[in-house]
């Protein structure tokens, strides 16, 4: 499907989608009474999401950035190395502020949140490694 495609079937869907919220019941205090509110809402992210998304990614192929030796693609893996090492740090002070200010189910959850994105980390390490080994 051609990226202009994709738009004029993003843009409409996304009209409608705030039509829909319009339509919703304003005064609801959950998503659950107000079914045509949370449609509405899905129909302007999800749509304007993945068209966005498609579209960046076209580009970038298109522009040769995705190659694993080009500078963008090199600027970007150190961005996310460092993206997740902050993640990591403020998972962590999150993790010291809920047990000093709220309740200690928060702060197992959070701790539980820290504990598998280092997993998922070093997860994902060994099977890369594994398939660069071969």
């Amino acid at each position: 499907m051609r990226t202009s495609t994709l738009w004029w079937v993003a843009i409409p869907l996304a009209v409608l989608g705030l039509v829909l919220q319009g339509m919703g019941e304003a005064d609801a205090a959950t998503p659950w009474e107000d079914p045509l509110g949370v449609v509405g809402m899905l129909l302007v992210i999800m749509p304007l999401t993945l068209a966005l998304n498609i579209t960046l990614n076209r580009r970038r192929h298109q522009r040769g950035e995705t190659s694993r030796d080009s500078v963008e693609f090199q600027a970007a893996q150190q961005a996310r190395a460092g993206a997740y090492t902050d993640a990591v740090l403020l998972g962590a002070l999150l993790f010291l502020v809920l047990t000093l200010t709220v309740d200690p189910v928060a702060a197992l959850m959070a701790m539980a949140f820290l504990t598998l994105a280092v997993a998922a980390f070093w997860i994902r390490y060994r099977v890369a490694l594994k398939d660069l080994r071969g």
